[in-house]
Order: C-alpha cells, then structure tokens, then sequence
C-alpha cells in the first residue's frame, strides 16, 4: 500500500495549528519538505508501493557518510543515527513511522543538496566579519559568491528515474580543477595523523645549511620523507653519523619543501622552515576543509577560456580548453587594501592607457605631496580635469595652495569630487602600457606596471587593490594577436582600445591550500581570511 501524506500534512496544518509535541508533525510543517510531496503526488518518495525503502534512499546516506569534508560536522547537521535506527528496523515500521522515515530522508536530501551548493559558512556572518575589518580598521574587504541556482526536486525527481542519487550531487556539486585531489589530500593526511602523526622537530638556535652536521638533521629528512618531499629516510653513507649530516639530497628536498609553502627557496633550514614543518596535521586538514568550502562558492563554469588569479599564490593563469596557456606572478592589494575576490568577464584591452587616479589615493597620498612640493603634479605628469573624461576642461593648478585641502574632504570623494586627477601614459605611470578591463563594482582591474622589482620578492601584495602582471604583453598575445599596428600604437604613447568580441571569464580566488602537479601546496594566510572563515565553519552550531 502506497503512503499518502497529503491528508496527514494538510490535517497537521489545518486541524492543529498549536506547537505540536512530536517531531513528525513538526517536520511535516517544514515548507520546502511540503513542497516535495505536491512534486510527488503526495505519496512517499523514498518508499515503494510494497512499502520496502527504496535503494536510493540507502544511497543518499552512503553518499553523505563517505563526503570527507562532511566528517567532522555530521552528528550536528543530519539525523544520521535516527535514520539509521530506522532503515535498521525498516519490516517492523508502523505506517506513521515509516512516513516519518520518508520525511526525514527527504529533509536530509534537502539540506544536503543546500550544503554542495552553497556551503556550510553562514553567508551573513561572513560578510558582517567583513563589516567588521572596515569599521574597526579601515580595511574594505569584499568578497563575492557564485549562487547555483538548481531545482532540488526537479533533480530528485530525475534521479528517482534513474535510480542513481549521484545525478542529482553532480549537478549541485563543485567542480573547481583542485577539488577532488584536495579531498584525496584529506584522507592521506588524516591516515598519517592515525598513524602517529608527522615527526616533531625540536627548535633551532641558528639556521641550518648544507655541508654541516646537525642533531636535527635526522629528525627533519623522517619529517619531510613522511610529505612525499624525499624519496628515502635513509641518509647517503658518504661520510660517518650521516644521519646528521646535511647533504646535498637533503638540501634539494628542503628546496621542494619551501616551494610548496611558497617560502624563500634558499634550502637553509630557518625558524620560518622549522615552523612550517611543525604544523600540525590537523590545522591542515581544517585549512583544507576551509578551502574546500570556498570552493564551492566558484561557478560550476569557469568558461572554455579563462583567466584564474590566485592571491595568496601571487599566481595568474590562463587557461584554454583545461589547458595551462601562460603562467605568470601577480602584485596583488596589500592587507590594508585587499584585492577584492570575485568572477567576471573580461571585456575590453587598453594600451597606452590613462591612470584615473581613485580619489582615496588623491587625498591620502598626492595632498599630502603636494603641500610639500608643488611641482609634483608636473614632475609626474599628471594632470587635472574637471571630470574623468581627458578632453574635459583642463584646470591649471599652478597657484593651488594645496595645504587647504589636508585632512578634510574638500578634495571630494570617490563618488563626487570638484576635481579628477589623470595621469598620462608612459613614464611613471603606475599601468603602465596595457590595462586589462573587467567593468565591475570593485573598480579593479589588471595590468602593467613599470616597477617590476616586486616581482622578484617572495611576498608580493604592494597594489592599493588592483593587480600588477609580470608578463602582461604576453597574456595580451594570449588573447589578441601582436602586430605591427599593435606595436606601433605601443610606441606612440596613444591610448588605445580593443574591445572583445568574445569575453573572457576572470576569476580571483582565493586559496590557501590547494594540489599541483600532484604536489599539495600552502600559502600564508595574507588577508586573515583562513582565520575568520575557519571559525565560523569549525566553531558555529549550525
């Protein structure tokens, strides 16, 4: 006999509208559940006409069981051990206890669909912890999530038909290139911890460097042989006690071990190498599950074409049908201004271009220069106008006494200002000769730069937001062909623009924590992001 719910649904709803006592009605009541039922006839959806419990439903719960990410908020998100009981017990259910049965598996299919989607990180909480940074310290951070948006019941419905709960998680679920090693990279590092966990090393009074005898030196090559960073724990016999000898394989390994880190790569083994190393297993793990999460706050489409930024990588790439076109180091917003994380679609190329200097930098930095010397502007060639626009009216600042506009907001503000400051291409121009566009509500955007120092340094966040390339006439190829108009409109110092026919997606990520050519990779923690987004992943109650 098939179960009807619609009459005991709408009879809970009708005939008894004060608090109920038990659970089962309580969950009847449950709008996005009843809606299910409508979908379905307002029959059971995980149990037969024989009333025997579908395989699928089996499914879904082996499915949740097994997510890696899951495994430390299961108890707290799903009725697991309830259902469980029940499935146990299923040819000895009443007829009331077998809808409550199919209730809670549709409210578990529900709330695990909403997870692959979305995520477990209270949005809203997040973005007030934003709020926060710029409140308290003048930091505007943003950050931007991709909404799936998908039919839960429509994909239910279809998996019923084919009998396989799996159609309905991949079409929800993230499908960011890192994912799923990522997830491989959990279960390694978890059967390590069980396992006893990574050799502790003792801390260092002076660095460690290759040709030297050192009692750690043992404990370190068992250390980085355990992260796959060395093939043998087994030091070479080219000299007595070479347990404790640095030698030069050693050395090499330390190498590959602070390039996974994104650490100086001296091979000299220092505090910052030492610290790295004693990480416990299980930050790492959280760090990975936080990376995980954001993940699944990225489109499910990258695009066939697309440019993928990494901050805390100093990292951009772009690829073309899942092929690595170019890579190359960014300059990206320092923790004061953070480049903002989001995705867009890149629409437009500028050589030569102008620098419409933000009002923020004009009052904070240019006044202040300014009132010290009043030949600044020139000295820089920057010039200025009553608008944006470069054949607007041209102001002559000559006779300016720019300490009147110091600490107030006479200058105006990024929104309405008396005047705009522009700077003109070529010399010190901070874009220098090519400016990738992306129109957005950030006012960031890509491109060249002729300080091109910073890109040697180990740690690269100098921009007041925006992202500076190394190689940014090579992505400019990448995109449009090089030719000798190009060349020439390059030499003549004119600005000038190429509008895409196609536009390019472009998304800035970021991550911490992720797997490259089968080589599991961390990185600093530069905006505080891992810190406030592991909090409120490991800490909330759900």
């Amino acid at each position: 006999m098939r179960f009807y719910l619609f009459a005991f649904i709408i009879n809970t709803f009708i005939f008894n509208s004060s608090i109920f006592s038990d659970e089962l009605t309580i969950q009847s009541t449950d709008e996005k559940i009843r809606k299910y039922y409508y979908a379905f006839n307002k029959e059971t959806i995980w149990i037969d006409q024989n009333n025997q419990v579908k395989d699928i439903a089996f499914n879904l719960i082996k499915e949740i069981k097994k997510d890696k990410i899951l495994k430390p908020f299961l108890d707290k998100l799903f009725n697991l051990k309830k259902i469980e009981n029940l499935l146990e017990h299923r040819d000895y259910l009443n007829q009331e206890t077998r809808i409550q049965l199919d209730i809670l598996l549709t409210k578990t299919y529900e709330q695990y669909m909403n997870y692959l989607a979305k995520g477990f990180i209270n949005w809203k909480k997040f973005v007030e912890e934003l709020q926060k940074l710029e409140e308290e310290n003048e930091i505007k951070a943003k950050w931007s999530k991709y909404e799936v948006r998908k039919n839960h019941i429509k994909l239910l419905k279809d998996s019923m038909e084919k009998n396989d709960i799996n159609y309905a998680i991949h079409q929800v679920n993230y499908t960011f290139p890192y994912a799923q090693d990522l997830e491989k990279e959990i279960i390694r590092l978890e059967k390590i911890e069980n396992n006893g966990g990574y050799t502790k090393i003792p801390q260092i009074t002076r660095p460690l460097k290759k040709g030297n005898f050192y009692p750690h030196i043992d404990y370190i090559r068992k250390r980085l042989y355990q992260s796959k960073d060395i093939d043998s724990k087994e030091c070479s016999k080219i000299v007595k006690n070479c347990q404790y000898y640095f030698d030069d394989k050693l050395f090499k390994a330390v190498i590959n071990f602070q390039k996974r880190y994104g650490l100086i790569t001296d091979g000299i083994i220092g505090k910052n190498t030492i610290d790295k190393l004693n990480t416990p297993i299980k930050e790492k793990v959280k760090q990975l599950r936080v990376n995980l999460e954001r993940m699944r706050w990225l489109p499910r489409n990258l695009g066939e074409k697309y440019i993928l930024i990494n901050i805390p990588a100093y990292k951009l790439k772009y690829f073309e049908q899942e092929k690595l076109n170019l890579k190359m180091n960014v300059i990206v917003g320092k923790k004061k201004f953070p480049t903002p994380i989001f995705s867009h679609k890149m629409s437009e190329i500028i050589l030569n271009p102008y620098w419409k200097i933000p009002q923020t930098i004009v009052k904070k930095e240019i006044i202040p220069k300014l009132a010290k010397d009043a030949d600044y502007l020139s000295k820089e060639s920057i010039k200025v106008f009553e608008n944006w626009d470069v054949k607007s009216l041209e102001f002559d600042v000559s006779n300016v006494d720019w300490s009147m506009y110091l600490n107030n907001d006479l200058i105006g503000t990024p929104k309405e200002a008396p005047m705009r400051f522009i700077q003109t291409p070529g010399g010190s121009n901070p874009l220098g000769k090519v400016k990738f566009l992306f129109p957005n509500q950030y006012s960031v955007y890509l491109h060249d730069t002729p300080e091109k120092q910073y890109f040697r340094m180990n740690k690269k966040a100098f921009s007041h937001g925006c992202i500076r390339l190394e190689k940014p006439f090579e992505l400019f190829e990448n995109i449009i062909t090089l030719n000798k108009e190009n060349i020439e409109v390059i030499k003549k110092f004119e600005e000038s623009d190429y509008k895409l026919n196609k536009k390019i997606p472009i998304h800035i990520v970021y991550l911490t924590a992720w797997v490259e050519n089968n080589k599991l990779q961390f990185r600093d923690d530069i905006y505080n992001y891992d810190k406030i987004q592991s909090k409120l992943l490991f800490e909330s109650s759900f």
